[in-house]
């Protein structure tokens, strides 16, 4: 049988049998009725939807591709894809909530098979939106319940900097965070140090900041304090890499202050500067292969999987970390 012999025998349109099988309510109730009437009596079956069509590309939203620690990320994804036949679509949303939603319309005007995201909010309105999208999303550097998301904790890194402040007998310690305190990195960071009984002032905690605000709190921690600061973490190694060069430039007094970032990035590496190491690579590769699998299997598992940080000290620049190829531009 077919919508046309389903038609015949209503005694209407092709076109109104097609809007009762869609659910439309542009439909008369009799002749809703009579179509219905029709598809029991013929036992019509309505054609199974056709399989959307593999594009062999993956989409990519991060929040800020200036930081270096998403372009590892990407670099890691982009390989990956390679290696199975794909591409990537990179969207970079500059921690813009709007562009985020934009950039998965223009996912779904391009028909990818999949998405990695790195989520600008993690509020159930979002959460839901994800979900209702005609492809896979899997989420990248966090982790949600219920979600296909691959992570670092990021609680047990701000542990693990106060645990190292907290060896080295420091007490007036501070925090400049790139975010606001409500960050899980803040909170493992200051929740132990209070649990060591070390209190963390709200005039030592920067976050977030202008560079004004920067230059003021170095001026009232550092410059003109006479119990300066003995060590500081920041939230990210851009953060960390703002307060290493005001400190650098302080040319009247030699102040040292233990510095600890977050990432791990060629930033930390190059400046010598110590801090917290996502498993970058790991990530990535877990998160592409719950891609890989959900495709293939036809639904994705939905589970976060959490990985440990790992708090990398150092005094000096590492120098040759970086591998480099010649970019310059050659004509022979």
């Amino acid at each position: 049988m077919t919508v046309r012999d389903v038609a015949k025998r209503a005694g209407v349109s092709i076109a109104t049998v097609s809007r009762v099988l869609n659910g439309s309510h542009r439909v008369s109730a009799e002749a809703k009725i009579a179509v219905e009437r029709a598809i029991q009596g013929l036992n019509y079956q309505k054609p199974a939807a056709a399989k959307k069509k593999a594009t062999k590309l993956f989409a990519v939203i991060v929040r800020n591709m200036s930081n270096p620690f998403f372009a590892q990320l990407i670099d890691v994804l982009e390989e990956e894809a390679y290696k199975h036949g794909r591409s990537i679509l990179l969207f970079n949303s500059r921690n813009n909530l709007q562009l985020e939603k934009t950039f998965l319309s223009e996912c779904v005007n391009h028909k990818v098979d999949g998405v990695f995201l790195i989520p600008r909010s993690l509020k159930p309105e979002h959460i839901t939106h994800w979900s209702k999208l005609p492809f896979p999303v899997v989420l990248l550097t966090t982790t949600i319940p219920g979600m296909a998301s691959i992570g670092t904790n990021h609680k047990q890194g701000g542990i693990q900097v106060a645990e190292h402040f907290i060896k080295h007998g420091y007490r007036r310690i501070g925090f400049i965070g790139a975010s606001d305190t409500l960050s899980d990195r803040f909170i493992g960071f200051r929740d132990r140090l209070l649990k060591h009984e070390i209190e963390l002032p709200e005039e030592k905690v920067l976050a977030p900041y202008t560079f004004e605000e920067l230059q003021r709190y170095m001026q009232d921690n550092v410059v003109e304090s006479k119990q300066p600061l003995e060590a500081v973490f920041c939230s990210d190694d851009i953060s960390a890499s703002h307060f290493y060069n005001e400190l650098k430039a302080l040319k009247d007094r030699k102040v040292e202050v233990d510095i600890v970032g977050f990432d791990d990035t060629v930033i930390a590496q190059s400046l010598g500067f110590s801090s917290i190491r996502q498993p970058i690579k790991q990530i990535a590769l877990l998160g592409f292969d719950a891609m890989i699998q959900g495709i293939r299997a036809g639904t994705l598992e939905h589970q976060p999987t959490m990985l440990e940080p790992t708090l990398i000290v150092r005094h000096a620049p590492v120098m040759g970390v970086v591998k480099r190829t010649p970019e310059i531009l050659r004509s022979r």
